[in-house]
């Protein structure tokens, strides 16, 4: 199990809800497909590929490849999009809540672990990007339903 090294070619991003999107600045290259989040530069409107602890809040899906400093598309809630699992050994299973990974190659998703659990039980999640409707192999692409949260509480 380990983080892929490059980000995957990703020819269709969206399947379904292609008018789910808006328009933003990219404050660094970005690839079609990666998730995107905010710089946290001091700059409205500009995203980078997501990486959790290092970017800001989630923005959603790059559309198409982007240059820094280019106006492009993102895909946000009620899109499914194609994403690329984090991780080369670790399987995603249909239904798994997804959100942002530390991967370097920025963008990737990983399955949600939860941040804490209450006094009563419940469960934390931060930064949740959606939800995967395919089994996604390890280091592979599958849809995604994005609906981002910055935080999700279960029930406990």
């Amino acid at each position: 199990m380990a983080d892929i090294t490059a980000f995957p070619t990703i020819y269709q991003v969206v399947s379904q809800g292609h008018h789910n999107a808006r328009d933003v600045i990219a404050g660094a290259t970005i690839k079609a497909g990666q998730v995107v989040a905010y710089a946290r530069t001091g700059v409205s409107n500009t995203v980078h590929p997501a990486v959790k602890g290092t970017t800001g809040g989630l923005a959603g899906v790059a559309a198409y490849d982007m240059a820094s400093g280019d106006k492009g598309t993102i895909y946000t809630n009620g899109a499914i999009c194609y994403l690329a699992n984090a991780d080369d050994g670790t399987a995603l299973d249909a239904g798994d809540l997804l959100e942002h990974n530390d991967n370097a190659v920025g963008g990737t998703v990983s399955a949600v672990v939860a941040a804490a659990t209450t006094a009563a039980g419940q469960a934390l999640y931060n930064d949740i990007i959606g939800y995967a409707l395919d089994d996604i192999a390890g280091g592979a692409t599958g849809r995604v339903m994005i609906q981002m949260q910055t935080s999700r509480q279960t029930q406990g």
